[in-house]
This record gives C-alpha cells, sequence and structure tokens, in this order.
C-alpha cells in the first residue's frame, strides 16, 4: 500500500556529480525516479544556461521526429510497441541518428511538394474534364464560328466586335455559386446565358487535403468588352475557367486525352502512396525507442541546466529517506563503472525550508488520494485523509446511492476496467473524460460494493423489496380489500411478528406511510453518521498536534472543540438512542408511548434557548425523556459555552507570552555576537532571522484566531445540517427510482396481460433500462459523488488538516513519457536552432 498515513521523510542533498559521468547518472536517476532537483538558477532563461545547445539540438530532432509522427498519423499507421525500453544517450552518440532525421525531414518535404503539385494537376484535369463533360450536351454538334450573328444590314466589319459570341466554362465552389451567378447577370444586365450544373463535384484540395464542392458553369455573352468584365468577376471569385473547343470533334479528343492523362496520373500517386507508407512503416518499426531516447536525453540535459557549473557539476535536490541508500549505491556504481578519477557523492544539507509531500500509492490507492491532492497537498509529515477515504468515501456515497441493482452496474462496471487494466495501460488514451474514470476503476469499484451493501440494507433493488425471512408485520387483510386497494397503513400496534432479520422490512414498499418511515429514519441515520464523521476529523487533530510538539494547541484547541462537538451535536445523536429504546407503540405505560415520545428537534432547541420543553400532547404529563434531563441540558450548553472563550483568547494569550520569551532570548543572543565584533556574516543574519520570526502582531494573531473561532462555531451547525444531504439524495434516489418502475415498466408493460405484454415488453424495458444508465447511475450517481466529495473536503478535512504543502515531483521518465511532453523550448529560438 505504501505510506499512506504520512508524507514519507524527506531530506535536502547536494549531489556532487563529475562531468564525465554527470550524463549517465542523471539517466539511471530518471529511470528510478526518487530525486527531485532544485533550480539554483530560477531567474535564467534557457538561452542563458550551459548546455543549452544540447538541449535544442535534441528539441529539434523531437520536432522533427513530431513531423514523421503526423505523416504516420495521416496515413492511420502506429508507432510498433518496442519491448525494451528507450535509453538516453548523450549527444555524442546521436549524431548519426540526428542527420537521419534530418534526411526524412527533407524527404517527406519533398514528398509532400510533388505530391502537391501532382494533385494540383490532377485537380486541374479534373476540373477540366468535369467542365467538358457538362458543357459538351449543351453545345451538342454545333460549331462556334466567330461570325455574324444577327444577319442584318451590313456586314461583319460593320458589326464590328459587338457581334461575336464568347464561351466562359469553368468551376466555381458551391458555396459561391450563387452569389456569382447574380453578380453576372447584374454586370450584364440580363444579357447573357448562364448555365450551371445541377450535380456537384467532390475534389480534394491539393493544399488542405479537405474536399471541396464543385460546380461547372457555362456562360455565353456577347462582345469583348463584356467578356472581360466576365472574366474580372471570374478572378474575384476565385473561379477556375477553362477554354472550350469551338469543334465537337475537338471537344470529345480532348475529354478522351483528358481522361488518359488523369489515369496516368492516378496510377503515379497511387504508387507514391504505396512508396510513401512504406518508408513510414519502416519508420514506426523504432519511432516508439526513438521519440523516447530524445525526450529522455533532452530531459537530462534540462536537468544539468539546474546544476552549478564549476570543475565539479553541483546540484540541490529533495530524496525521500528511504530511497536516501539507492541514490547512493547508485552514483558510487556509476563511478566505478565509468572509472572516473573522482567519485560522485550526495552530501546532507541542513534546511528551515518546508520539504515537499510525497505520499506512496499504488494502483488501488492512486485514485483516492488525487481526491485528496485536488483539494490541496498535505502539509509535510501531516495526517493524510486519504487513508481514512478507502472507507468513508464509497460508504458516504453508498448511503445517498443505496440500491442493490444500481450499485451491482457500478461493479461491474469498475470490475471490467480493473480486469482489463493491463490493455488500457497499453493503449494510452488520450481521452480526458476516459482517463479520469479509469484512473478511479478502484474507487469506481467500492462504491458499487458498498452501494451494494446499503441496497441490502435498505432492501432496494431497482426500487423492488425482496423478503429473506417471515415479515414483521401480519396480514390482517380479507381477500377483497387486497383486491380493492393496494397499498395500506400500517399499524404498529397490532400483534406482529418478530423482527425483520436484516435490513428494512419488504413491507415498507407495500405501504401508505412508508415515506414517514423512510423519511425519519434516513434523516436521523445521516445525523447519526455525520456527527460521528465530525468528531473523527477532531481526533485526528489530536495526532497532528502530538506528532509536531504542539502540546498547547491539545489543551487550548483540541479538548475544546472537541468538547463543544460533543456537548451540543453529540447530545442529539444519544438523544435519538434513547428515543428508539425507551418509546415504542405498543408499551403499556402511556407515558413510554409513541404518542408522548418527545421531538427531538424541540428538545435540541429548548435546550440551547435554555427553555422548559412542554408535553408533546395534551394527554401527555412528561415533557422529557428521563428525569433531569432538564439539568443535564442546561450543564452541557453551559460548558460548550464555556470553551468558547478558550478557543478564543487561549492560543493568542499563550503564544504571545512564548513569543516574548523567545524574543527576549535571541535579541539577547544578537547582542552578544555584535559586542563580540567581527564573525560569520551568516551567522548574524541567522540571529536576526531568528529576532524577526519571534515578533507577532497582537491584531494578526486575534484577527487569524478570532476568525478560527467564529468559523468553528458556526460550521458546526451548518456542518451538521450539510450531512442531511445523505437523506435527501437517498430518499430522492429511492423515489425516483420507483417512480421509474411504476410509470414506464410497469404501467406500460408489466401490467398488460396476455401476449401483447411479452411483445411490449422489449421496447418499454429498453426505454426503463435508458432512463436507469443515463439518469439514476450516471446523473444520480455523479451527483452523490460531488455531493460525497463535498462532505469530504468541507466537513470532514477541515477539523484536522491544512492542506498548505507542495508535491513531490521527482525527476522521473516514466512520468515525463506518460504525460505532457509538447513542452515548448523557447530560448531555442532565441538561440537561432529553430526555423
Amino acid at each position: 500500500m505504501g505510506c499512506m498515513l504520512r508524507s514519507d521523510k524527506m531530506t535536502k542533498c547536494a549531489m556532487y556529480l563529475q562531468p564525465e559521468t554527470a550524463f549517465e547518472v542523471l539517466s539511471q536517476v530518471g529511470e528510478l525516479g526518487c530525486v527531485q532537483f532544485i533550480d539554483l538558477y530560477p531567474d535564467y532563461q534557457l538561452f542563458q544556461r550551459r548546455f543549452v545547445f544540447e538541449v535544442c539540438r535534441y528539441a529539434e530532432m523531437e520536432r522533427k521526429l513530431l513531423n514523421v509522427k503526423k505523416e504516420m498519423d495521416s496515413f492511420n499507421i502506429e508507432p510498433f510497441a518496442q519491448k525494451d525500453p528507450p535509453v538516453a544517450k548523450p549527444l555524442k552518440e546521436l549524431e548519426d541518428f540526428e542527420n537521419t532525421v534530418q534526411k526524412w525531414e527533407v524527404d517527406i518535404q519533398e514528398m509532400n511538394q510533388n505530391e502537391t503539385n501532382m494533385l494540383q494537376g490532377y485537380l486541374e484535369l479534373s476540373e477540366f474534364l468535369y467542365v467538358l463533360e457538362y458543357v459538351g450536351p449543351i453545345l451538342g454538334e454545333v460549331e462556334v464560328k466567330r461570325t455574324e450573328i444577327f444577319k442584318t444590314k451590313g456586314t461583319v466589319e460593320e458589326l464590328g466586335s459587338g457581334g461575336r459570341l464568347v464561351i466562359i466554362s469553368g468551376v466555381v465552389r458551391r458555396i459561391r455559386s450563387m452569389a456569382f451567378e447574380t453578380m453576372l447577370w447584374r454586370l450584364c444586365h440580363g444579357i447573357i446565358f448562364y448555365r450551371q450544373s445541377e450535380q456537384d463535384k467532390i475534389l480534394i484540395d491539393p493544399k488542405t487535403r479537405q474536399e471541396v464542392r464543385k460546380v461547372a458553369f457555362l456562360a455565353v455573352c456577347q462582345g469583348r468588352k463584356l467578356s472581360e468584365r466576365i472574366q474580372k468577376v471570374c478572378s474575384g471569385f476565385q473561379v477556375n475557367t477553362f477554354p472550350c473547343p469551338s469543334i465537337p470533334k475537338d471537344r470529345k479528343d480532348l475529354a478522351f486525352m483528358l481522361e488518359r492523362r488523369i489515369g496516368d496520373l492516378e496510377q503515379v500517386l497511387e504508387k507514391t502512396k504505396f512508396l510513401r507508407c512504406k518508408f513510414l512503416r519502416d519508420v514506426a518499426k523504432n519511432y516508439t525507442t526513438w521519440i523516447g531516447t530524445v525526450r529522455k536525453s533532452k530531459a537530462v540535459y534540462h536537468v544539468l541546466n539546474k546544476f552549478q557549473d564549476e570543475n565539479t557539476l553541483i546540484g540541490e535536490c529533495w530524496i525521500p529517506d528511504d530511497d536516501l541508500d539507492k541514490v547512493k549505491k547508485l552514483l558510487e556504481d556509476v563511478s566505478e563503472k565509468m572509472e572516473s578519477n573522482a567519485p560522485s557523492f550526495l552530501s546532507k544539507i541542513k534546511t528551515k525550508e518546508s520539504p515537499p509531500t510525497y505520499h506512496r500509492t499504488n494502483k488501488f490507492t492512486r485514485g483516492f488520494q488525487n481526491l485528496i491532492n485536488a483539494y490541496g497537498d498535505s502539509t509535510y509529515r501531516e495526517l493524510n485523509p486519504g487513508l481514512y477515504t478507502l472507507v468513508t468515501f464509497p460508504f458516504l456515497f453508498a448511503m445517498m446511492f443505496g440500491d442493490l441493482g444500481h450499485g451491482l452496474i457500478l461493479v461491474l462496471f469498475g470490475g471490467w476496467m480493473v480486469v482489463n487494466e493491463k490493455y488500457f495501460d497499453a493503449q494510452g488514451s488520450t481521452n480526458e473524460i476516459w482517463n479520469i474514470l479509469y484512473g478511479g476503476r478502484y474507487v469506481v469499484l467500492l462504491m458499487g460494493l458498498f452501494s451494494m451493501f446499503t441496497g441490502f440494507c435498505y432492501n432496494d433493488l431497482f426500487s423492488r423489496a425482496f423478503c429473506i425471512t417471515n415479515s414483521y408485520w401480519i396480514n390482517y387483510f380479507g381477500i377483497g380489500e387486497l383486491a380493492v386497494e393496494e397499498n395500506f397503513d400500517l399499524d404498529p400496534t397490532l400483534e406482529t411478528r418478530t423482527p425483520y432479520l436484516w435490513g428494512e422490512d419488504p413491507m415498507w414498499k407495500l405501504s401508505k406511510n412508508k415515506i414517514m418511515f423512510e423519511n425519519s429514519f434516513k434523516m436521523k441515520a445521516s445525523i447519526i453518521v455525520g456527527i460521528t464523521h465530525m468528531l473523527f476529523g477532531i481526533a485526528l487533530s489530536l495526532f497532528n498536534h502530538t506528532y509536531f510538539g504542539r502540546y498547547y494547541s491539545i489543551i487550548l484547541q483540541f479538548i475544546p472543540e472537541f468538547l463543544f462537538l460533543l456537548l451540543m451535536f453529540f447530545w442529539l445523536v444519544v438523544m435519538i438512542f434513547i428515543k428508539w429504546f425507551l418509546y415504542s407503540p405498543k408499551s403499556l405505560d402511556d407515558e413510554r408511548n409513541t404518542a408522548c415520545a418527545p421531538q427531538i428537534l424541540i428538545l435540541f432547541i429548548d435546550m440551547v434557548l435554555m427553555s422548559e420543553t412542554k408535553p408533546a400532547n395534551e394527554g401527555c404529563q412528561i415533557a422529557y425523556m428521563f428525569p433531569s434531563q432538564r439539568l443535564v441540558q442546561i450543564i452541557l450548553v453551559l460548558t460548550a459555552v464555556a470553551c468558547v472563550p478558550v478557543l478564543l483568547l487561549g492560543t493568542p494569550i499563550y503564544k504571545l507570552v512564548h513569543m516574548r520569551k523567545m524574543r527576549k532570548k535571541a535579541v539577547a543572543k544578537l547582542n552578544d555576537f555584535k559586542r563580540k565584533g567581527d564573525g560569520d556574516p551568516q551567522v548574524l543574519k541567522d540571529l536576526e532571522e531568528d529576532v524577526e520570526n519571534n515578533t507577532i502582531s497582537v491584531t494578526e494573531l486575534m484577527t487569524h484566531q478570532g476568525v478560527h473561532t467564529i468559523e468553528f462555531v458556526l460550521s458546526t451547525i451548518s456542518h451538521t445540517a450539510s450531512y442531511l444531504r445523505l437523506w435527501a439524495l437517498s430518499l430522492a434516489h429511492s423515489q425516483l427510482s420507483e417512480m421509474l418502475w411504476n410509470m414506464i415498466l410497469a404501467r406500460l408493460s408489466l401490467k398488460v396481460h396476455g401476449y401483447m405484454g411479452a411483445v411490449r415488453l422489449i421496447p418499454i424495458f429498453a426505454i426503463w433500462a435508458f432512463f436507469t444508465l443515463s439518469i439514476l447511475v450516471v446523473m444520480e450517481g455523479l451527483s452523490a459523488f460531488l455531493h460525497c466529495l463535498r462532505l469530504h473536503w468541507v466537513e470532514f478535512m477541515s477539523k484536522f488538516y491544512m492542506g498548505g504543502g507542495w508535491p513531490f515531483r521527482p525527476f522521473s521518465f516514466k512520468a515525463l513519457l506518460e504525460g505532457d511532453t509538447s513542452r515548448a523550448d523557447s530560448g531555442c529560438k532565441k538561440f537561432n536552432l529553430w526555423p
């Protein structure tokens, strides 16, 4: 399971590496994945660092490989899986590969350019043939000659160029065809013969490789000037025009020649595509290894840029204590293997900095830990809520989602992801929603299992009840009454059997007063669970105070908080159990009958207001559950109120007194150091920092503690009410499930007798199943999940969890390859290595 109780202990170390072994050491450290390096030059840009040249060359290789990957994706060629993981290599060992990648990029660019040119020619020929196929039938066997059109007075020379027909044919994009036609009619004032094809032609744009719909047109106008205007309109609409032969035989010969040339181009394009695919498939065989090697090597040089560049490379890092021996042995082994003149080694650094937080997780606990980290990372060595969330999260979810059938669906879905996790891990999906679901597969599985348990307790299976043993209730109704009425009131004063074996009695599903019973039971259950959950959260704060040595907080903070919640609100839980055990509808004592049972909410309100409670009904004599209850409640309220001043003033007073003593000692040490004369400036700086750290503003301290006290006192009320969502969502889920069953499946199919009922069952069941999955499982499940998440983040974790830490992000090749590697090395552009 790993260390889930508290984060791992961390040590800050200085790592001393010899230049000849630095790359090999860091490459193996990256494989180990347990060292987080600190950037010693945080203000430096990439181009200001030593290894910028190496980083940029690797970044250039990565860019070229990604371009190759884009070409592979365009042909649906997947990289081959590799058995052996890629290994980082220094730049001098990849010079030949760098030249090869450069050659690949040039070859791909040439192939792209050649293909674009051929596609451009193929497009023009296809458009020309399309125009001829459309224009040919319109012109028929007519031979277009440059003769007079209207044989009136005068000759052709007298008519001039205005008496000559001009034929313009071409293709226009379909989305522009209407505007193009309108513009021609306005320009020519209707003196034009214009026709366009009814059938579009789908063509491929050679630049974008996207489909384009074009339509052929034929325009016949009179006169040279008018034709020039039309040509300008064609240029404005980016219309491709083609010459149309005047002789029918020439048109046929041209169409035949175009078909032959198009066929030749298709063969050339197919051959080119085959050769290109063959080349890309050869690359795909080792692409995973190459891209992994390049990315790992680039990451090593990024880390080297964080080191101080002296005769020996010196870097600072955080290492978990459990991994210190591994890292030390790694340094020794590499130094010995490479026969270095001086060994590489680690040196511990004493520091007052807060270390990063690192929780070791496995595939089971990782999903639950991610829920906690989404709120905030734990403060270093603080109790980790993720350990307790393994049980409390699915349990609270199941209280809202309790249904044996719906829980089974979640179990099947979660179990399917768990069983096939090796396959899904190998796939490496980039779908964000799926990755979230798959990452929480064990969370889904446990939520389903707990929902099945609570569904068994609620006796709820798709809103239907099941009977294990005899019911607690006895049937007193006759056949005639049962034939007329479907539901009856259950009267607990009548004779009954022994209580039902487990969970809710199935007879409640047939009663009219079911809502009253479930409403009362689930509301009280949510109060009991909620207050217990909050008390558990406050109890955990005791272990934090003890571990960090804040013993004053145990007396001044933990005890008052615990007593306030215990005396005020846990008393509600006590009264709920007292009422359950003392009052019964079959009691012979009228004062212990449910008719005289006091209302717990009224008792609690009167307790807070310190007023006397009146009997529940007129015939009742006793207003309280036991003698001296009012006195006990007054003592509880006064004790709880007395805890508030302790919370408000206790911690500030203690801190002020303690810090004054510490400040006097720090000032005395500082004065003694100054009187001695010259000394270490670092020691002087540390002494001045001690004086400053022990100086605190009274106003700031009182404001902070006042806000905390007011927030805690008020939150006890709001948080207790917030747990009522367990009752509300459970009741809503149950009623919605029952409504879907009765209104869809039962009414439209199950209540229809005969063969028609069997026929209608199939489509009606499909509709019911669709609404059950989409609404009750997906939407209701998501709603219950979010409400459960809020109960943990706000109501539970606020009692003991600070969440003020920062995460441990080690230098890990595994995280590098699995995560987002589209990191931009902008400094390389300034270094003029990128185009």
